[in-house]
């Protein structure tokens, strides 16, 4: 038999760093893995352009002679601020004095398409 405790036990919190844990691995695995299984079949992707829409700014990486080398993508902030930086291919969280850094493969080519826009600016 369960005790009374049991059903009435309260789920704990996320802290500022878990919540900013969660948020990268999230974006960082919606770019390595931009389809979901049950979808893969039945969509058709265009998706860096899809992406795209809800990034807020671009910094652009360039060398000297200003040829493209990548591109730091803000995907959020007024809270946690996160980068996609295509460059180190992380995604790169910091809230308060929490940092948080999560892989992620290029599976959508942002750094194709951050490239194409930058060649025509």
């Amino acid at each position: 038999m369960l005790s009374s405790n049991n059903s009435t036990a309260k789920k704990k919190s996320e802290t500022c760093e878990e919540q900013l844990r969660r948020m990268c691995k999230d974006i960082a695995d919606s770019i390595s893995d931009p389809l979901k299984k049950e979808d893969r079949e039945t969509i058709e992707v265009c998706p860096a352009s899809d992406f795209m829409e809800g990034v807020y700014d671009i910094r652009y990486i360039v060398d000297r002679e200003k040829r493209y080398l990548g591109a730091e993508l803000l995907v959020a902030g007024g809270g946690p601020t996160i980068w996609v930086n295509l460059d180190t291919k992380y995604v790169e969280g910091y809230w308060g004095g929490d940092k948080v850094l999560v892989p992620f493969r290029d599976d959508l080519d942002l750094d194709g398409y951050c490239e194409e826009m930058y060649a025509c600016s």
